[in-house]
């Protein structure tokens, strides 16, 4: 429904009124009181058509008057619009009858007509579109975030309920890779190899069925879509890509790749598969008799969000503090000291300076004349996020020390049923926070200063992007972000093996960091074969887990489970929201979970890589590592009772 303002250099404007229902005139036709004058419709009739704001007595004007611009009081041009029913929730709160001017959105036409309105109306066609679409788009906004509250209110107990089945689940998950870890591996990489080989011949076979199809015309309309593309657009696209050669011709040698590269990990490398295998069994092993472990990630978290808001805070405190200025009131000379009038000063220096020439300058003062932000704001703003990157860090750091002080007393514990620590969580707090602060400071100091360019590279090249028009400088821009990308992955892995070596010997961070980096290098095979395994059996749990709980949702929140479920499941207006919450949760949960588990996986495999350099089965050097990893490698330790009873 449009008007024209005449108030507003005759642009053309929306007047939108709240109504029970949308309007359907002349069988779905655009209708306006110019069309129907020229019909020869009568006044009484077009009154009865008319849409206009809550409490306009028809009676009391004519047509002209309840169109007229100045007024607004009715529509002069109605759209037919398909809509949807507005929620119960929506008119208990906002009913037609206390409202007179609200925007109803549900209301709003999709423009199907808009030729037509801009030819009666004589309107310009690009303004009409450009307001239509501010306009549908703000209010839009507005009321979908009313719905969208009134979703999570209704439904608040079913998200919290399935993310505690995200919980158990990544539980289930890791007492099942303690029992079923080789299968689990193996069926996986098998499923890999199957789906690829799959992938690369169908991708093979389509290349050559398309040889004689011409696709340059095609894909050159394909790559260069609209911005804007309806549901049916999109789908025709899709289908030209995947009619072109070159598409299917990229997917195989995608594929093909990624399964010649599996099956040479899987050929040559199948030894150190089974080392693999076995440490992550043992870490399953590690995180079931120190069940606590789960949940010690909650406290790292906890205090992160702690410091976030302490950010927040002091960047609040900051943006709105403002210091006092005072300027001299007249011109005066005291022993060589000129102070200018207007002329900024400081009332202590000042008045102390005076107090020599108290006649000279009796009629000078230095007053105060107004507040102003900090001169150094800009400055206090940096520290504070740079503080802010470096407490992220040291807590992060320490979840991580702490994780790793427990898996390494279990491994180098002889007799893990009779000596393992009772509270082996809060032993290795006490022991990081005692002695190993200051590693830990130091360690994310390192992290911070690297994760503090890289955020001023990104504000530089955002700043200056619209003047870069020299690829030299974009190169140099892009290399830069790249090598201090590539220097905080690098500093991360040599940080974290750094702190299980502390862990370990309690040495400081760079000794230990050197020591952990060369004995990986020693073992450069078993630690890509077992960091890629591990990765790939979590990101395996993570996807089932997350992918189970969220497929479970959707059936919920869309009533497909069953007559009786569905009765308390409440209507949504977006169901989509609450299945989006729950599948991200659970990814987080999951995450949580198996982060220990990682941890769990890396300490024990640099233990053991030590373990292997250090001992050799005597009964002076005994193996500590379990039966399993023993059988795997062959190696026992001598049975001389010395040595104590092994696990």
């Amino acid at each position: 429904m449009f008007n024209k303002d005449a108030n507003c250099n005759s642009n053309p404007i929306l007047r939108i009124v709240c109504v029970e229902k949308c309007p359907d005139p002349d069988n779905g036709e655009p209708w306006s009181v110019t069309k129907a004058k020229q019909r020869g419709d009568n006044e009484e009739t077009i009154k009865r058509v008319l849409v206009c704001k809550y409490g306009v007595d028809k009676s009391k004007f004519t047509v002209d008057q309840l169109v007229e611009p100045k007024r607004q009081l009715c529509a002069s041009y109605i759209l037919p619009a398909k809509t949807k029913n507005v929620s119960k929730w929506k008119w208990r709160r906002n009913p037609v009858k206390n409202v007179k001017s609200i925007i109803a959105s549900r209301c709003i036409p999709k423009l199907a007509n808009i030729d037509e309105f801009v030819r009666t109306e004589g309107m310009d066609k690009g303004t009409l579109q450009l307001g239509v679409d501010y306009i549908i788009q703000f209010f839009n906004a507005k009321e979908n975030m009313e719905y969208v509250f009134e979703d999570l209110r209704a439904s608040w107990v079913f998200i919290l309920g399935l993310l505690v089945v995200g919980a158990i689940a990544s539980l289930i998950w890791i007492c099942l890779m303690r029992c079923f870890a080789g299968i689990m591996v193996w069926l996986s990489l098998l499923g890999m190899i199957v789906v690829l080989s799959f992938c690369c011949y169908f991708s093979v076979t389509r290349y050559h069925e398309l040889k004689s199809v011409n696709d340059t015309g095609e894909f050159s309309r394909a790559a260069n879509p609209e911005f804007f593309v309806s549901e049916e657009e999109l789908k025709e696209q899709l289908d030209t890509y995947l009619k072109l050669q070159t598409t299917w011709l990229v997917f195989a040698i995608i594929t093909g790749t990624l399964l010649g590269i599996l099956l040479l990990i899987v050929l040559f490398l199948r030894s150190r598969l089974f080392i693999a295998v076995a440490l992550i069994k043992q870490g399953a092993r590690a995180v079931s008799d120190m069940s606590f472990t789960l949940v010690w990630p909650l406290v790292p978290w906890v205090m992160q969000v702690a410091v976030i808001g302490w950010f927040l805070l002091v960047g609040l405190y900051l943006a709105t503090a403002s210091e006092k200025v005072y300027n001299v009131t007249r011109n005066c000379t005291c022993n060589g000291v000129e102070f200018i009038e207007n002329q900024r000063c400081e009332p202590e220096r000042f008045n102390k300076t005076i107090q020599k020439c108290l006649e000279a300058c009796q009629d000078s003062a230095c007053a105060f004349q107004q507040f102003q932000k900090l001169q150094n704001g800009l400055w206090f703003h940096l520290y504070n996020f740079f503080g802010l990157l470096w407490l992220l860090c040291f807590v992060n750091d320490m979840g991580d020390m702490v994780l790793a002080g427990c898996f390494a007393g279990w491994y180098w514990t002889l007799n893990r049923s009779k000596n393992l620590s009772t509270f082996p969580v809060g032993s290795s707090f006490l022991r990081t926070a005692r002695y190993h602060l200051g590693t830990l400071a130091f360690g994310s100091l390192i992290i911070s200063i690297i994760k503090f360019i890289r955020y001023f590279l990104e504000y530089v090249d955002y700043k200056t992007r619209q003047y870069q028009d020299n690829p030299v400088a974009k190169a140099v821009m892009w290399c830069m972000k790249c090598c201090f990308w590539c220097l905080e992955k690098f500093m991360k892995f040599i940080n974290r093996n750094a702190y299980i070596m502390v862990a370990v010997y309690g040495k400081n961070f760079c000794t230990s960091a050197r020591d952990s980096f060369f004995l990986l290098m020693r073992n450069a095979l078993r630690a890509f074969v077992l960091d890629k395994v591990t990765d790939f059996l979590l990101f395996m749990g993570k996807l089932v887990i997350t992918g189970g709980v969220a497929i479970g949702s959707f059936f919920l929140f869309t009533h497909s489970i069953g007559d009786g479920v569905n009765d308390t499941i409440p209507q949504l207006n977006f169901y989509l929201i609450p299945v989006i919450i729950v599948t991200i949760g659970t990814y987080f949960i999951a995450s949580l979970f198996f982060s220990v588990y990682d941890m769990a996986v890396d300490t024990l495999f640099l233990c053991f890589l030590e373990d292997c350099e250090r001992n050799d089965g005597s009964a002076e050097k005994p193996y500590y590592m379990p039966k399993e990893l023993m059988q795997v490698l062959n190696k026992k330790n001598k049975p001389p009772s010395a040595n104590g009873k092994e696990e």
